[in-house]
């Protein structure tokens, strides 16, 4: 009987179990389709059961996230911490999360506790004990208890002693697997040549950052710069622990000259994020770090040697100055995954219907930086639960990691609409109205927010700034002295309280409001404030004491000595202002703008020798920094670069101008168009702009209304002049959005007058060098225009037209020669139909000091090679990619190209003005969006990884010209791929998910092309001899009834002709198809019936072969004509070449581009012809046989029982014809073209 019940009870609470575990499984599925209501009342009740209490506790912290209370996030938290054996691994999940600790400064006395409680913990690994002490330690830098903050950092225990470098090149991360020379050069005594050739050794720094973590933006502009720091350990004996370090950006780690860690990928993670196996021997040990940022926007790390737990290995001491130690040539290190990765890591593979462990896992991964392993897991969460709005939150952050705007936006606007009563998409909301000035919306959601909240301090923000913008003052000043009373410690409070007291108040104490929030919190910006207000009363010593005090609390911060220098110099104190700007030198000796600042103290003292040689060193290491290239000119008592030009007489210009009509045939003309560009020796060049034209018809008006300034982001503009001048000499000034004018009250007969400077930054090894094109030939004709080039003695460079040279007037200008090319009185190109591109056509200029192409590949083989490495990303998913399959090359290539041109969406953004610079791998493969170098630098990173030769290859498309390009430069606007297996080259384009495999577009083929290679050393055309041919074949049966034509129709289509059918219909419904097709059969036909439409291979995802086939079904409709008895029509050639394809007119100016005809490779199409019963052709369809050198036509016909049989085929064979050659061709042409409408009777 006992035996039953136990048996019984066993039963029962198995059951009892199985029903709660369903019961939490229930909660989070209510959680994560939003319904929180219904979870939060779940979770509750099961968190009154012990043994599921933990798990609710946990699931009802992160609702409270998601909620926004952070308050309840904490303490629901902290039930789980107090009943949970195992906390730590959820710690390191929620760190920064409001379950745990949200703020990066102060922290609330609660969570104080708490990591007070970390800290004593011993049995946790030391990373967390690290961390705490961190958290510990900012709270009271930030509350200005320094005592208790360099106590707690101190229990951190990292290495703070270092030698450091200054930079080297890692533009686009090219120089993080160079083997440059610190790496094998550790003593003192060593020179190194880094980035702008600057040599430098390794060096002390005088002060560290009071966090802990080294930081190298305080030493050296640390952007796109591979830095390196080395310390060396004294070890009592031979030890072996583990190496922690945490890093913002890339890093590899040596210890005795064995690399134990290396990560490619740049992120922002925390301490202890890397960890490594270490070996110390006995006596001293070198520890050397290398750290690069491209893209990381940071440069630091934070190292710890400890014990297998985490803790600070004992007995060890280190020092920056170098020491003989013993290169490890035995020890294996082993990378070392944290504890609290595996502990979830294991939880899910357990469970993977566990939502919650997913999530903590997903969460960890997210705080140290990674997105393509919490992508994944957050991904398959949002197939089951597309519209939760905790899923999207997550996604959001990782949009946000990875700088994917339209991603993060899309998301918000899916919560705004699936959740519209959440939190988040009430404040959302609630930001919305505010920015479209829709207050008494804004102030409806806001008391929404109230009635959850209650006053809080966001509420009452809201309240001011929805006051302030309805300009309600009594309102804003009564909520003002609330939220300061209330909130004292809120910047934002503060701040408005002292602008109350100063602005409206008129109090001349109000910068006492910002002396007290000073008093307790640490805040350089707002420090600036008051400073800024000592000085404004005259009170210099005050604000100086500010800056002062900053100083003695942080002498790390070049930054407050650069800026306390700048006011000594103001107040002329030019000795303490020397002293305060060398200070900042000794911290960062390779920051150009601080010898700026030394040459215009120097300079301020009359002290010219020594203003000079700063000024010098601040180009030697900026060349581009122009102030300092002006203010060394005025020194030396040079001219203006520009006053060695002949400046325009705008106002002679427009009174010379030619009158409307002189210029019958024309809409405007160029008065002026002018170029002034000075190259300097040492790198660096900038750029005047003129151009002066006249209105002369409306048509010209609407051409001209607005303008937009062409530049690119590795460019300054600065717009000096942009006016409409009318016929009493009245000036308008335009309109002006960054780059684009509008020229408002513009008519005919007025003048717009622009002028604008442009500075060149190019970095890198394009830094010293100049390229740019100046067309002599317009649309439009001009009366003046003009090139003239400034440039240094000692720059050598090239100058080449493309059509006629221009003779060169050169002239001595000092330490410069003077080029000037000028033309006058062009009449302008009339356009000619199907002309070529104005790049061929005009007459250019082009200049380049870039001594060959094959420099060009070198440049950007630096930048993209070192993207296409190999990454955790892309290893990942060629294994997922080709498991288990055994491919030879040529189909692994195409099944690269099949997964990024279904899954990477092509983003089209200008080659030069998104940057040069392609995105790694990485990212693209985790935002799932990319531009034409980001999607072929991704296919260049997998075939490498599973070993297919590939290269990156820049075109220049052909719609900018063929004989373009004709001396070196970087003006490519479009990037493809190559790939050669058995000696056989394929070219890739890769932006488009319609193109088959090694396809392209007859408009691609002939384009000049740079492969990127060590033998590029000229443009070569694009000519890929594999490609598909782009070819279109159909099979037509016409049935000639009443007046109507019945057709039936099969069409194959290959290369691109199958991606532009694929283009049009894929993603329409079967209906939308037919209404597709009807409307494209109605340019011909308006009088048609569309019947049926299918296809194969439509879809690229699922289709079986790149060749696309088509079945149609449609009616023309009274398509034959009754005359005389007969019936006249034509044949219904759906590649017909229509009669306006081409007008030629005499005289032609220009050859013919064919590429503007010929779409296909090749067409070829049969109709079978029924007519009615009793009836047949008065005569036979005229046979046509055309063979040259562009392009071979044929039609014929023969009878087949009741039908006729038609036949046509077009090769195209060679894309231009000569001017010479026009009238022959359309001769021919025009034979081709009656042949396809010849009209045809039966009776």
């Amino acid at each position: 009987m006992k035996k039953t019940i136990y048996s019984l009870s066993i039963s029962l609470l198995l059951c009892f179990s199985a029903n709660a575990q369903n019961s939490l499984k229930s909660a989070w599925e209510s959680f994560l389709k939003n319904d929180t209501e219904a979870a939060k009342k779940s979770f509750e009740e099961l968190a009154k059961q012990p043994q599921f209490a933990n798990d609710a506790n946990l699931s009802l912290s992160l609702l409270a996230e998601l909620e926004q209370k952070n308050d309840d996030a904490f303490n629901y938290f902290q039930k789980f911490y107090v009943g949970n054996k195992n906390v730590e691994p959820y710690l390191s999940a929620l760190w920064r999360s409001p379950a745990v600790n949200s703020s990066y400064s102060k922290i609330r006395p609660e969570a104080m506790l708490l990591m007070n409680e970390i800290v004593k913990n011993k049995s946790f690994d030391g990373s967390l004990n690290a961390m705490a002490s961190s958290v510990i330690g900012k709270h009271y830098l930030n509350v200005k208890k320094t005592a208790e903050s360099e106590k707690a950092f101190a229990q951190i225990g990292n290495l703070d002693h270092w030698l450091i470098t200054s930079t080297f090149e890692n533009i686009s991360t090219s120089g993080f697997d160079k083997n440059y020379a610190p790496i094998n050069h550790p003593q003192m005594d060593a020179k190194f040549t880094g980035k702008k050739n600057v040599e430098f050794g390794w060096r002390k720094v005088p002060y560290l950052k009071r966090e802990k973590w080294f930081d190298f933006t305080f030493y050296d502009d640390s952007y796109n710069a591979i830095l390196f720091a080395q310390t060396f350990v004294n070890a009592p004996s031979e030890i072996e622990g583990q190496l922690r370090i945490g890093v913002s950006g890339s890093v590899k780690v040596w210890v005795n000259d064995q690399l134990i860690i290396t990560e490619a990928e740049e992120r922002n993670n925390d301490l202890d994020s890397y960890i490594s196996t270490l070996k110390l021997n006995k006596g001293y040990n070198r520890i050397l770090i290398q750290i690069g940022e491209s893209y990381a926007g940071n440069s630091n790390f934070m190292l710890r040697l400890t014990d297998n737990n985490g803790y600070p290995i004992p007995g060890l001491t280190h020092i920056n100055e170098y020491q003989p130690y013993q290169k490890e040539e035995s020890f294996k290190a082993q990378s070392i995954t944290p504890k609290a990765y595996a502990y979830f890591k294991n939880l899910v593979a357990a469970d993977t219907t566990n939502y919650l462990n997913q999530l903590l896992l997903a969460k960890l991964y997210l705080r140290d930086d990674f997105v393509f392993e919490p992508r994944i897991i957050l991904e398959k969460l949002k197939q089951k639960f597309p519209e939760s709005t905790y899923l999207n939150t997550l996604m959001i952050t990782l949009h946000s990691k990875e700088d994917n705007r339209t991603g993060v936006e899309t998301l918000q606007e899916q919560i705004k609409t699936s959740d519209p009563q959440s939190t988040y998409a009430l404040r959302l909301t609630y930001s919305d109205y505010y920015n479209q000035e829709n207050y008494d919306k804004a102030e409806e959601i806001m008391m929404q927010l109230e009635k959850r909240f209650g006053e809080d301090e966001d509420i009452v923000s809201k309240k001011i700034g929805i006051s302030g913008k309805r300009n309600e003052q009594d309102k804003v000043f009564s909520l003002v002295e609330k939220a300061y009373k209330n909130w004292p410690n809120n910047r934002n409070f503060s701040y408005v309280k002292y602008i109350l007291e100063k602005e409206v108040k008129k109090n001349s104490q109000a910068e006492g409001v910002l002396v007290k929030y000073l008093n307790d919190n640490e805040d350089y910006e707002y420090a600036t404030v008051l400073a800024s207000a000592y000085f404004n009363k005259g009170n210099s010593k005050g604000g100086l004491d500010v800056y002062l005090e900053k100083l003695k609390a942080d002498p790390v911060s070049t930054g407050i000595y650069s800026d306390l220098s700048e006011k000594f110099y103001a107040l002329q104190k030019y000795d303490k202002a020397e002293e305060y700007i060398n200070k900042a030198i000794a911290l960062a000796p390779y920051i150009g703008s601080y010898y700026h600042t030394l040459g215009k103290i120097y300079e301020a003292r009359k002290e010219n020798t020594k203003a000079e040689e700063a000024y010098k060193k601040s180009l030697s290491l900026n060349p581009n920094y122009y102030d300092a290239i002006e203010q060394l000119r005025r020194l030396k008592k040079n001219k203006d670069v520009f006053s060695y030009f002949e400046q325009p007489d705008v106002v002679a210009i427009i009174k010379n101008a030619p009158k409307a009509q002189d210029y019958p045939d024309d809409h405007s003309v160029i008065l002026n168009e002018e170029v002034q560009s000075v190259v300097y020796e040492n790198g660096g060049s900038e750029e005047k702009h003129f151009f002066t034209a006249k209105i002369l018809t409306q048509k010209g008006l609407e051409t001209y209304k607005q303008y937009n300034i062409s530049y690119n982001s590795d460019q300054n503009l600065n717009v000096e002049i942009a006016e409409t001048i009318k016929s009493n000499g009245s000036k308008t000034p335009a309109e002006q959005s960054d780059n684009q004018l509008v020229f408002t009250n513009l008519e005919v007969g007025d003048v717009i007058n622009i002028r604008y400077k442009l500075r060149n930054y190019n970095v890198g090894s394009l830094a010293s060098h100049f390229w740019t094109s100046f067309y002599f030939s317009h649309g439009t004709p001009y009366v003046n225009t003009k090139f003239s080039l400034l440039i240094s003695k000692n720059k050598k460079f090239n100058h080449k037209f493309s059509l006629s040279e221009i003779p060169v007037l050169k002239t001595d200008a000092d330490e410069f020669d003077l080029y000037t090319w000028k033309a006058e009185k062009n009449a302008g190109m009339t356009y000619e139909d199907k002309m070529p591109p104005l790049d061929d056509v005009a007459n250019i200029l082009y200049l380049s000091t870039i001594p060959d192409w094959q420099f060009v590949a070198d440049w950007y083989n630096n930048l993209a090679t070192a993207k296409a490495r190999s990454s955790y990303e892309i290893k990942t998913l060629v294994n997922e990619l080709f498991a288990g399959q055994q491919l030879n090359d040529t189909q692994k290539i195409k099944k690269i190209y099949q997964y990024i041109t279904q899954n990477i969406s092509y983003s089209s953004v200008s080659f030069r003005q998104s940057g040069i610079v392609p995105q790694s791998p990485a990212t693209v493969i985790n935002s799932r969006i990319g531009d034409c170098k980001d999607v072929s630098t991704l296919f260049v990173a997998m075939c490498k990884q599973v070993g297919i030769d590939a290269e990156l290859v820049l075109v220049r498309t052909r719609d900018n010209g063929q004989n373009t390009l004709l001396l070196p430069s970087i003006d490519f606007n479009h990037c493809i791929a190559k790939t050669n297996v058995n000696g056989i080259e394929n070219y890739i384009e890769l932006t488009s998910n319609f193109l088959p495999f090694s396809s392209f577009n007859n408009q691609d083929i002939g384009a000049p092309i740079l492969p990127i290679n060590k033998n590029s050393n000229q443009l070569i055309k694009l000519q890929p001899k594999n490609r598909v041919q782009n070819r279109m074949s159909y099979q037509t049966k016409v049935t000639i009834k009443d007046a109507n034509m019945y057709i039936t129709e099969t069409n194959f289509c290959t290369g691109s002709m199958a991606s532009s059918i694929r283009s049009s219909y894929k993603d329409l419904s079967v209906k939308d198809q037919l209404k597709k097709m009807k409307e494209e059969i109605s340019a011909r036909f308006p009088d048609n019936e569309a019947v049926s439409l299918s296809f194969e291979n439509l879809d690229p995802k699922t289709s079986v072969s790149d060749t696309l086939k088509a079945t149609s079904a449609y009616n023309l409709l009274k398509v034959c004509k009754p005359v005389a008895g007969m019936n006249i029509f034509s044949l219904p050639w759906t590649t017909a070449i229509p009669p306006s394809s081409l007008t030629i007119t005499d005289p032609r100016h220009f050859g013919i581009d064919l590429i503007q005809l010929f779409w296909a490779d090749r067409t070829d199409e049969q109709i079978e012809l029924s007519f009615p019963e009793g009836k047949k052709l008065m005569e036979g369809i005229k046979p046509l046989s055309i063979d040259n050198e562009y392009f071979s036509y044929k039609l014929n016909s023969f009878p087949k029982g009741n039908t006729v049989i038609v036949k046509r085929e077009l090769i195209f064979k060679k894309d231009f014809v000569t001017k010479e050659k026009v009238n022959d061709f359309n001769a021919q042409y025009k034979q081709a073209v009656e042949a396809d409408n010849q009209q045809l009777a039966y009776k």
